[in-house]
C-alpha cells in the first residue's frame, strides 16, 4: 500500500460530451492535501481513460475519494466504486460532494461506502488521511465524517467552515495538469472554473445551498483573487466561469474592483448574478470588464410562485431586470421552473407564456424551462414529501434521479413536463450548445422541429424524447467519440 498516495476521482455528471468543467470538487480538496505533504493524483472520466482510474487503483492508495452531486453522476460513481472494490476490495472508499453531505446515512448504508465527508471536506479528509496512516480504527475525533464500526453508521459532529483565505489554489500542484486538458477541449462550453466565493446569502428552498453552507457566505479578499486570476492568465487561461452560487455572494463592495481586475487582465467571463441586483451601471461595468455570459435563475414570473420557493425577488425585479440586461450585448440566459408542488394549470402556463415574453424583449436570450426536482436537504423537499413524493431508500435508487425523469407524483402528465424540459433546450440553446457539435447535422432539423413545436405548443408524437432517452443511454459512447476524434 502507498501510505502517503490519495486517489480522488470525478466520474462524468452528464451524458452530453460538451457539458463538462475542471472539477474544483476534488481540485480544492487536492490542493489542500498536497499543500500539508500528502500526495495525490486524479481522476476525472471526461478526459481521462478508465485505464487512468484501474492504474491509480492497482497502485493500493491510502484511499480513493469519490465525489458526486445528486443527478446522473450517482450512476458513473457508483460504477467506479464497483470497479475500485473489483480490484482491490481493501481499499477504503469515501464518498463526498452534496449528496453524500445531505444524504450522509443513507449514503454510509451502501457497501460501496466506507466513510462520508460531509459539506466542506478539505481539513476533514487531511484528517481522515492522517489516522488511516496510523492505522487507527476509531474515528469519533474527526468532524464532518460519517464512518462504519461494529455494524453501525456513525455520524461525527458538523465541521466549522475554513478560513477561505487559507485555501490554496486548487490550479497548483497536480491540478495544473487537469487545468491543462481542459485548454485543449473545444470551446463548446466555457470549461475553466474559478471559484472567488463559497455560500449565498439567499435561501432558495429548491436550493442545496441553504444546508450544505448553512447561509454562510465568505467572500475572498480582493488581494486573494487578484494573485489567483493572475496565474489563471499565466497558466494560458483567457475564458472562465465563476463558480459562485452568486457572483461573489452579492457583494456590491467587491463586485467593482474585480470587474476592474478582470479588465485589466483581459479576461472574458460567465456568471450567475440575481437578477433584482442588475441595473443600467453593473451591465455597463460587466460589459467593459469582458464578461461574455450571464446565468439569471428567474424561475417564475408569478409573485405567489416566487413567495411559495422563498425566492426573495417579485415580477417587478425580474421585469426590471430583463429591461436592464436585454439594452446590453451580453449573451444571457433566464432559467425558469415547472412542476412545483402545488402548481396549478393557470401557474403552469403563465410559466410557458413568460418564456415568450422574455424571448420577445430580448431576442435571442436562452430560456430553458426545467422540471422541479426534490433535492434532499432544500427547504421545499418536506413539502414535496407532504405532497406524496417517495425518495429513494437506498444510494442506488437516486442513480436516475435528474431533470428529464420527472417522479413527482402530483405531476399529473409527466411526459408533457419531460417533452417541454427537452423541446426548450433543442429551441433555444441550440445556436450555443449544439450548433457547432460534431453531430449538428442531427441536431439542426431537431432545432427547427422544436421552434415550431414551442411556437405551437404541439407535444403529440413526440419522438425527440425517446431519441433522447437513447442518446442519454449511449451517453458514454459519444463521449468516447469527443475524446477520441474531438
Amino acid at each position: 500500500m502507498e501510505k502517503n498516495l490519495v486517489v480522488l476521482a470525478y466520474a462524468n455528471a452528464s451524458p452530453f460530451p460538451y457539458h463538462a468543467w475542471t472539477p474544483l470538487a476534488i481540485l480544492s480538496l487536492g490542493a489542500y492535501l498536497e499543500q500539508h505533504g500528502v500526495e495525490v493524483e486524479y481522476f476525472d472520466e471526461r478526459i481521462h481513460k478508465k485505464e487512468r482510474f484501474k492504474e491509480l487503483v492497482s497502485r493500493r492508495p491510502l484511499l480513493v475519494g469519490l465525489s458526486t452531486m445528486t443527478c446522473y453522476q450517482i450512476k458513473n460513481t457508483l460504477r467506479l466504486a464497483k470497479l475500485a472494490r473489483k480490484i482491490n476490495s481493501d481499499i477504503p472508499l469515501v464518498w463526498g460532494g452534496t449528496h453524500p453531505s445531505m444524504m450522509a446515512e443513507q449514503t454510509l448504508e451502501s457497501e460501496l461506502v466506507d466513510f462520508v465527508v460531509k459539506g466542506e471536506g478539505e481539513q476533514t479528509l487531511l484528517e481522515l488521511v492522517h489516522e488511516l496512516q496510523t492505522g487507527r480504527t476509531d474515528f469519533n475525533n474527526i468532524d464532518g465524517l460519517g464512518w462504519k464500526s461494529n455494524g453501525k453508521n456513525i455520524l461525527n459532529k458538523d465541521r466549522e467552515f475554513l478560513n477561505i483565505e487559507d485555501l490554496p489554489f486548487p490550479y497548483d500542484g497536480k491540478g495544473r495538469g487537469i487545468l491543462k486538458e481542459y485548454l485543449k477541449k473545444p470551446d463548446t462550453l466555457e470549461n475553466i472554473g474559478y471559484e472567488s466565493s463559497r455560500g449565498c446569502p439567499h435561501k432558495c428552498g429548491f436550493c442545496y445551498n441553504v444546508y450544505f453552507h448553512k447561509n454562510v457566505c465568505r467572500v475572498k479578499s480582493l488581494e486573494k483573487v487578484r494573485s489567483e486570476l493572475i496565474k489563471l492568465k499565466g497558466f494560458g487561461v483567457h475564458k472562465m466561469t465563476f463558480y459562485d452560487d452568486t457572483f461573489l455572494a452579492g457583494r456590491k463592495d467587491m463586485i467593482n474592483n474585480i470587474c476592474d481586475l478582470l479588465k485589466e487582465l483581459k479576461f472574458e467571463w460567465i456568471a450567475n448574478v440575481r437578477i433584482n441586483t442588475f441595473n443600467p451601471e453593473l451591465l455597463k461595468k460587466f460589459e467593459e470588464s469582458g464578461c461574455v455570459y450571464l446565468f439569471f435563475g428567474v424561475e417564475s414570473p408569478d409573485d405567489e410562485v416566487l413567495r411559495y420557493i422563498r425566492k426573495g425577488q417579485n415580477r417587478r425585479m425580474i421585469d426590471e431586470g430583463i429591461k436592464v440586461v436585454s439594452q446590453g450585448n451580453i449573451k444571457t440566459l433566464y432559467s425558469l421552473m415547472i412542476g412545483l408542488p402545488n402548481e396549478t394549470e393557470e401557474q403552469l402556463q403563465r410559466t410557458l407564456n413568460f418564456a415568450d415574453e422574455i424571448r420577445r424583449r430580448h431576442p435571442g436570450a436562452e430560456v430553458p424551462i426545467q422540471p422541479y426536482v426534490p433535492l434532499p436537504g432544500t427547504l421545499l423537499y418536506e413539502e414535496a414529501v407532504k405532497s406524496g413524493f417517495r425518495p429513494p431508500t437506498s444510494l442506488e435508487g437516486w442513480k436516475n434521479f435528474t431533470n428529464d425523469e420527472i417522479r413527482n407524483p402530483w405531476i399529473k402528465n409527466p411526459k408533457l413536463l419531460n417533452a417541454i424540459y427537452i423541446n426548450t433546450f433543442l429551441a433555444f440553446r441550440y445556436e450555443r450548445f449544439l450548433k457547432s457539435f460534431w453531430s449538428n447535422l442531427v441536431f439542426g432539423p431537431l432545432n427547427k422541429l422544436s421552434l415550431w413545436r414551442w411556437k405551437h405548443r404541439s407535444y403529440k408524437f413526440f419522438f425527440e424524447l425517446y431519441l433522447y432517452l437513447v442518446y442519454k443511454r449511449l451517453g458514454r459512447f459519444f463521449i468516447f467519440l469527443e475524446k477520441t476524434f474531438g
